[in-house]
C-alpha cells in the first residue's frame, strides 16, 4: 500500500481568532487529523473512557467553523493499523482526562500526528493554550480550570489511591507525555 496523506483540519472556536492570530497569540482552535478519508479528534466528558471520535473530514461537530487544512506529511500505515493505533491511544486521552490548557484536542493530534508520521503540528495552532499556562496566575480564575501536577501518593500495589486518581482524571492535570525520537517505530 502506497502513502496517505496526513492532514490537520484546523477550526475557529471563537469569532475573534482572527485578532488573536494577527496579535502572534494564535487563537482558539480545534484541530483533527485525516487520514484515510477519517478524521479523528479528542473532546472531553465525563466518563472515564476514550474521548477521542471520528467524523467526516472538515465537518466537526459543536459550534466550530472550518478555517483551514494543513498538509503536515503522509504516512505508510494502512487504514486498519491507524484505527488500532488510535484505539490504543483512547486509553491515554479519556474523557474525563481532558483539560482546556494541559491536554486538549490539540495535545492528541500532536501526538498523532508524530506517530504517523514524525511531522509537529504548527506552532501557532495550541500557542494560545501554552501561554496560558505560562501566565496562568494574570487570568481569571473563572476562565481555566487550575493547573495542578498529579499526585505521586500510592498504596500498595503501585496504583493511585481511587479518589485521587478519579480526581486528577476528572481536572485534566495530566500533561501529555510521549516519546519524539526518531527511533522508536510507528
Amino acid at each position: 500500500m502506497g502513502a496517505s496523506s496526513v492532514v490537520i483540519n484546523v477550526y475557529d472556536l471563537c469569532d475573534w481568532n482572527y485578532w488573536l492570530y494577527c496579535c502572534g497569540c494564535g487563537g482558539i482552535f480545534h484541530t483533527g487529523v485525516e487520514v484515510h478519508g477519517i478524521e479523528y479528534a479528542y473532546g472531553g466528558h465525563e466518563y472515564d473512557i476514550s474521548g477521542i471520535f471520528a467524523t467526516n473530514p472538515r465537518d466537526a461537530p459543536g459550534p466550530v467553523v472550518w478555517r483551514e487544512s494543513v498538509v503536515v506529511g503522509d504516512t505508510h500505515m494502512g487504514p486498519q493499523e491507524v484505527q488500532d493505533l488510535v484505539q490504543s491511544l483512547g486509553n491515554k486521552y479519556k474523557g474525563r482526562s481532558y483539560h482546556l490548557l494541559q491536554r486538549n484536542c490539540n495535545h492528541f493530534s500532536e501526538e498523532l500526528v508524530w506517530r504517523l508520521c514524525r511531522q509537529r503540528l504548527p506552532s501557532w495552532i495550541n500557542r494560545l493554550a501554552g501561554l496560558a499556562v505560562f501566565l496562568h496566575c494574570l487570568l481569571p480564575a473563572s476562565w481555566v480550570p487550575p493547573l495542578k501536577t498529579p499526585s505521586s501518593t500510592m498504596v500498595s500495589g503501585g496504583q493511585h489511591q481511587e479518589d485521587e486518581q478519579a480526581n486528577l482524571l476528572a481536572n485534566g492535570f495530566q500533561q501529555p507525555s510521549f516519546d519524539r525520537s526518531p527511533s522508536v517505530s510507528a
